[in-house]
């Protein structure tokens, strides 16, 4: 068990650098992607009544343009705004340091198609450059837009497989994921990889939950894995029901809750879980000029008179926002980054 008020550091250097890790509970496992490649680990203090979390989305590399008037594959314009994200972001730690701020949250798209080059690039950016926890979702450009659409559907596997090999590294408290593991079956190898990959964690009182593309997202699809030749096959079904006990448990425990996914939007059914469990806020994406509270998805009065549902929503790294929240014990402040400077960030506070 971990000691109180403290988290454990875990990396792959002996000095402590190289990629590494943060824990807010005790774990025994950190995933294929990280066995037997963690050589260093410390506990080190951490506020868990009084700490960070920022939150973004559509890094979506290489998407340079805020208009259709601009050319929307700049590679060089678009790796140099990720940069100022990454920078600003690890100036934040820096500035407040490994006992407050607890990682990002990255709301879908992580690219703009999942091609092997564009993905290498978001892993250089986000996994080996940032100095922290990262917790991402897949949106639409990740893999709606891709099913079908890719050469053997390779866009789209290989999003939802980073997206598997790297959950499992992060000791989530529940990850809605089955794998058939591999078999044959005339004329090849074959797994079946199904469910939702939704998942959820918790830091302190705050339970945290990623629902990638929308909560009622399905879609199916198949492709050939050249590296494990083999053929794998994705069933992506709604996280309805996953939800519904994740957040039973998570309200019975007393936690404050936050849903991230990548549209903002609601389905009737949706609602009514949203309303059963009492959700604190929602953070969402893909409406690149929007960073911070939404009027327009926000649910007013959801929870009675004055009792509002807030939806806020994570900007783009094209147009050089996202946000910082702080989680304090009865309340939650938001702030807008601004990052086209760099590690020179600014911030508003939103509230």
């Amino acid at each position: 068990m971990l000691a109180p008020n403290h988290a454990l550091e875990a990396c792959e250097e002996p000095d402590g650098n190289g990629v590494c890790r943060t824990y807010y509970s005790s774990t025994a496992n950190v995933g294929e992607e990280l066995n037997d490649t963690l050589s260093y680990a410390r506990l080190i203090k951490f506020n868990y009544r009084d700490f960070y979390m920022a939150f973004m989305s559509d890094s979506q590399y290489p998407w340079s343009c805020k208009t259709s008037n601009e050319s929307c594959d700049d590679q060089n314009k678009a790796w140099q705004e990720n940069t100022n994200h990454i920078q600003s972001l690890n100036a934040l730690m820096n500035n407040l340091g490994k006992e407050q701020l607890a990682g990002v949250v990255i709301n879908g798209d992580l690219t703009a198609f999942g091609h092997d080059w564009q993905f290498n690039a978001y892993r250089e950016l986000y996994h080996k450059q940032l100095q922290m926890n990262v917790y991402p979702g897949l949106g639409n450009h990740d893999i709606s837009n891709n099913v079908n659409d890719c050469f053997v559907n390779n866009c789209a596997s290989r999003m939802m497989l980073y997206l598997k090999d790297h959950v499992q590294t992060l000791n989530v408290r529940s990850f809605d994921y089955h794998d058939s593991g591999t078999y044959y079956e005339f004329p090849s190898l074959k797994r079946k990889y199904s469910k939702s990959f939704a998942y959820s964690w918790d830091i302190g009182d705050i339970h945290f939950v990623q629902l990638n593309n929308y909560p009622t997202y399905k879609n199916h699809w198949n492709g050939w894995n050249f590296g494990k030749a083999r053929r794998d096959y994705f069933d992506i079904q709604s996280a309805r029901k996953w939800l519904i006990n994740d957040l039973k448990q998570a309200s019975k425990e007393g936690k404050h809750i936050i849903l991230n996914y990548h549209i903002s939007g609601f389905t009737n059914d949706i609602k009514d879980i949203l309303r059963r469990y009492k959700i604190s806020a929602i953070f969402a994406g893909h409406l690149h000029p929007y960073v911070g509270l939404v009027n327009f998805h926000t649910l007013w009065n959801f929870y009675g008179p004055g009792q509002h549902l807030p939806v806020f929503l994570g900007g783009a790294a094209v147009f050089q926002k996202y946000m910082l929240v702080r989680f304090k014990e009865n309340r939650f402040e938001v702030s807008i980054v601004k990052s086209a400077q760099g590690a020179n960030y600014q911030l508003v506070k939103e509230g």
